[in-house]
């Protein structure tokens, strides 16, 4: 069943779409959110559920988001992190669903998916993005993900494992939206990445 067009407001519905995102409500207390992973179904990134606040036992929205623990070195070779799991939120829920997909977003890891799908697929390929040179070493620098190269001049090369990857980071994080654009700070421009041969 899909959300109810009143359940979720338009921005969230946007923030959904701009990551590639699918929302479903299977019924009136539960909203689950989906990335496409080649399957049937699609892959759960987490889920909002109704349900009675610990303290002040009004119904609120708890979050659920999927959680990589951060020295799972198979998150970044693009296979399936071997301890990911689903982490509620634990100070209560909010009184708002939107509040609740936010948290999920700013939290949630799904790359080592969408990465594992990239490698499954024998796909191949890169991007290119231009940048202040300071951010382009800052990125070519980073330890994890391996397959970024620093071109000089503020240029990059990304392998399509590394943009999948990019893809499925929480908000709060560098992250790909389905737009092609890295956004590697909330406070600057996005930067387009352009796919080459």
């Amino acid at each position: 069943m899909d959300v109810f067009k009143d359940l979720l407001d338009i921005g969230t519905l946007t923030r959904l779409k701009r990551r590639n995102l699918l929302a479903r409500q299977p019924d009136r207390k539960t909203v689950r959110v989906f990335v496409d992973d080649g399957s049937r179904d699609g892959f759960p990134v987490g889920w909002a559920e109704l349900a009675p606040h610990p303290y002040h036992r009004r119904p609120a929205w708890q979050a659920v988001y999927r959680s990589v623990p951060g020295d799972d070195s198979s998150y970044w070779s693009g296979g399936i992190a071997r301890r990911a799991g689903y982490q509620p939120m634990d100070y209560g829920g909010s009184d708002e669903i939107r509040l609740a997909i936010d948290e999920i977003l700013t939290l949630a890891r799904w790359g080592d998916v969408l990465a594992a799908r990239e490698v499954r697929s024998g796909r191949t390929g890169t991007y290119t993005a231009a940048m202040h040179p300071v951010q382009a070493e800052w990125l070519a620098g980073l330890d994890e993900p391996k397959g970024i190269t620093h071109l000089g001049g503020g240029r990059v090369r990304l392998t399509n494992v590394v943009v999948a990857l990019f893809r499925g980071s929480p908000e709060s994080q560098p992250h790909v939206d389905a737009l092609d654009r890295l956004h590697l700070d909330p406070m600057d421009p996005p930067i387009q990445l352009t796919r080459e041969a």
